[in-house]
Parts: structure tokens; sequence; C-alpha cells
């Protein structure tokens, strides 16, 4: 009896596993749909759509073309500016160099930074911000991104002279108390990197994080050929040699070019590469056999602060398994931490323009409950 009770329970999972799993193929097949009607509307002439469980791909489509040109269709591999998609990027790296013991989410930035120690909020003195708060953006700058600063401010010469220019700013509340969405924290932290490995900021971002996931087309400063997959330069490009480009490239290059990067906001990538990225959280910081995270450490940065709530560091987080990025530009990317599910929906048409496609692959990949 105990044997039949045991097999009736087996094979109910087992057809509860298939009904699932045919449920959520039926929904992938909506995918299609929902993008080629998202690229109908001129406002958001392509984009892309990829989904991967386990390692999988179980989906993965360009809709429409690179431009309202119609240079080129919009392919599967295009290298896009990912915008806010930056800031996990950013926190993962803090993260790899808090399990290395080289910082600590807790460190206030005047440990690393001595302008941080004499910070104003209103004229008087008022403590640092911590690592943690800079990433969560509770760091108590004003809010706000890097649109509309000149070119010629010190804040755009080099993450030392950004990060000093910030302090001279002061804040506007006491750190910890309120969320306010900003570049000024992660570029504060972007300095602290350098301080500490000696490196700039782009070089220690390559060794520590994106070598080891084989993000090789994921950079700061894309070269003549990722330059030429870009639907942001698509019919500025077409049929110009990589030679051509790279001049084009050097004409435009500034006389005296500074060091920079806007961590929170400057990078480009691929589906490819953003897939990997996102593994990196889905296997809990391994890569294949490399540990290249402590677990705990990695999981920090998906909790909520008391200030944001739906915020962890460099996370938004929808629910207790769901949480990722989008970007400006009309860019998103989500995990599912418990099922290994990965959503990278790509587009350069700016996020109002990208709605609508962005919120039907998740409504479809993640269900109805998924707010981002």
């Amino acid at each position: 009896m105990k044997v039949l009770l045991i097999a009736g329970w087996v094979l109910l999972l087992f057809v509860s596993a298939v009904s699932a799993g045919d449920n959520f193929k039926e929904k992938l097949q909506k995918l299609t749909a929902i993008g080629e009607k998202a690229v109908a509307d001129p406002k958001l002439p392509g984009g892309s759509i990829r989904v991967v469980e386990k390692g999988e791909v179980n989906f993965d489509r360009g809709f429409g073309y690179v431009d309202k040109r119609q240079t080129r269709t919009w392919t599967t591999s295009e290298v896009v500016a990912i915008a806010s998609m930056s800031k996990p990027i950013t926190a993962t790296l803090v993260a790899v160099l808090v399990g290395q013991g080289k910082l600590s989410f807790d460190d206030p930035v005047g440990k690393y930074l001595p302008e941080y120690n004499n910070l104003k909020l209103g004229g008087s003195p008022v403590r640092s911000p911590t690592i943690a708060e800079c990433l969560s953006h509770t760091s108590g700058f004003q809010g706000g991104t890097m649109k509309g600063i000149p070119r010629d401010h010190p804040m755009r010469k080099s993450q030392i002279e950004a990060a000093n220019s910030l302090a001279a700013e002061g804040l506007h509340t006491e750190p910890g108390s309120k969320y306010a969405y900003t570049f000024r924290g992660y570029a504060a932290v972007a300095a602290v990197i350098e301080k500490v490995t000696g490196k700039p900021f782009p070089e220690v971002l390559a060794t520590e994080l994106l070598e080891p996931l084989s993000m090789d087309d994921t950079t700061f400063h894309p070269d003549a050929a990722l330059v030429k997959r870009m639907p942001k330069f698509a019919s500025r490009v077409a049929g110009l040699s990589i030679e051509q480009i790279e001049d084009k490239m050097e004409q435009k290059a500034p006389a005296t070019p500074g060091s920079f990067v806007n961590v929170a906001g400057g990078l480009n990538s691929t589906p490819d590469d953003l897939v990997r990225f996102f593994r990196l959280h889905s296997q809990r910081g391994k890569v294949g056999e490399r540990q290249l995270v402590p677990p705990g450490i990695l999981a920090e940065l998906y909790r909520g602060r008391p200030a944001s709530p739906n915020y962890g560091m460099g996370f938004k987080r929808s629910g207790k398994k769901i949480t990722g990025h989008g970007g400006a530009t009309g860019t998103q990317g989500l995990v599912d931490l418990q099922n290994d599910r990965i959503l990278i929906v790509l587009t350069q048409a700016g996020s109002a323009n990208a709605r609508p496609l962005i919120k039907g692959a998740m409504r479809e990949v993640f269900g109805e409950r998924v707010t981002f």
C-alpha cells in the first residue's frame, strides 16, 4: 500500500512538472507576438528578447531594425549602451572585492577618501556615507543623473576629481535616511576602488569580474569593431570598414581625454555577456567550479535597506526571488534566483518607448506580479 502511495505521489509530481513546463513554453511563444507588436510602433524601431533557464536558451529573437532609417535588422548579438544596468555590475565588483577582504560594505567612504570626513549638510558637519549607502542610493547625495553636467566640469575629469567635487557639494540629507536615485554615490565608490587597488576602475572591473565571466564585449570604451555592431552608430558607420571607423573615432577623440567613466550608467554590453553576468547571481557566485564571490556576500546586494526596502545595492527587487535592473536607454535584465531563469530585453529607444516590450516580456516570463 505504501509503495502504491509513493508511486502515486511521484506520478503526480511528474505530471505537475510536465504541465508547468508546457505552460511556460506557451508563455514563451507569446513573446514573438509581443516583440512584433512592440516594434510596429515607430518610436521603437527594434529590440531583442532572450530567455535563459538553467543555462539553456529558451527564447532568443531580434525584432525590427536598429534605427528608424532601417539601416539593418536588429540581431540577437547587438552591442548596446545599457545605461543604469551598469549599476548592478559595479555593485557586483564591490562584492568581489569585499569577498577578497579589500573592502567592507559598512566602510565609510571617508576611510579611504579624507574629504568625506569633512562633509557638510546645510552648513553643518555630517558623517560620511558608507559604501552600502552609496550603492543603495541612501548616501544623502542629491538625486539625479549626469545629464546636464558640462563636459569641462571637474566631475568628468577623473574618478578622484569627481569624488572630491561631490564632497565639496555636500549632502542633501542625513546618510541612510532617504532614498534618492543618483549616480553620485557610485562615483564616490569608484574612487574608493581606485584608491584601494591603485588601478583605474575599468582595469579593476575587467580583471576581477568581466574576464572571469568571459564578458568580452562589455566595456566603457568600445573599439571600432564593437562600434560597428552598435545600433547607436548604425547609420553613421554603415558601409565603413573597421579602419575607416577607427579614423573617424580618432578625429573625434578629445584633445585632453579624462580618465573618468560613469560607473553608474556608462557600460556597453551584449545579450551573451549579460546572461553570463546574471548567471553568476543565479549560481550563487560561482563561475564553473570557481567561487568568484561568496554567496552570503552576494546575497547582501539584493537585501533592501531601511530607507530603500525595494532596492538593495545595485539591484531592484520584486518579491523574494526576482531581482535585476533596467536602463534609461530601454534595457532590462532580470533573474529569478530560485529557478535560475533570466530575462534580457535590449533596445536603444528609451525606457518609455521600450515599456510595452519590457512589460510584456516580464509578464510572460515571470508572471503578472513582477514590478520593476
